[in-house]
């Protein structure tokens, strides 16, 4: 009898046999475990695209949504709501983000949509340290609850980089402050065009104040 799964008659242990056929977007699946995939990982962005179906239909069956942006080149995983709870396999961890780090996206997302509007000679937006907090003075001017953003920017930032919205993609050893980022698109997926804009009326009304 031919079936996936072999027992082992002393143990009672079932396992997969060795010449069982590993699925040619194995480690696609596995690599989208473990965060946003983008399209600069040429490998794993191409057997997603070529495999996107089975991919899809796998992480279905596991209680995964797989959403793929092909124009802006990312795709992610999102957790299948199992009823009105709430309630889902919990294979997917999605992060909190603190106040600072919040305001930050919201920036950075905010600078990716003026550059997308006003560049079309360069198809990602890079920025440094130095823009970024001079971005921040400026969108912030007079709004002393602020401070503690621009002061502690660099930490900030490595949270943002951990998160996967932002790549580091140069280091200036003289000059930190001349370190390099590209800001990744998948924050148009965190932070969509509804979000963005609460959270920009919040921060320019007159009280100042945001919700964290």
């Amino acid at each position: 009898m031919n079936t996936l799964f072999s027992e082992n008659a002393a143990t009672g242990t079932s396992y997969l046999p060795a010449q069982q056929k590993v699925q040619p977007w194995a480690k696609c699946a596995a690599r989208l475990l473990k965060g946003a995939l983008h399209d600069d990982e040429e490998e794993a962005w191409n057997k997603l695209v070529i495999y996107k179906i089975e991919l899809i239909e796998w992480f279905a069956q596991i209680g995964v949504e797989l959403l793929i942006d092909q124009r802006d080149g990312f795709a992610y995983l999102r957790q299948i709501e199992l009823d009105d709870k709430g309630t889902t396999v919990g294979l997917v961890q999605r992060r909190p983000l603190s106040y600072e780090v919040t305001l930050l996206c919201v920036i950075l997302r905010k600078m990716l949509d003026e550059f997308e509007l006003n560049d079309t000679s360069s198809r990602n937006l890079y920025i440094t340290r130095k823009l970024l907090r001079v971005e921040l003075e400026s969108f912030f001017k007079e709004k002393a609850n602020r401070v503690k953003l621009i002061r502690e920017l660099n930490r900030y930032i490595e949270e943002v980089v951990e998160l996967g919205y932002l790549k580091k993609v140069r280091s200036d050893s003289s000059n930190a402050e001349e370190d390099s980022f590209e800001v990744r698109r998948i924050l148009k997926a965190r932070f969509d065009d509804d979000t963005l804009q609460y959270f920009l009326q919040q921060l320019e009304s007159p009280d100042e104040s945001v919700e964290e």
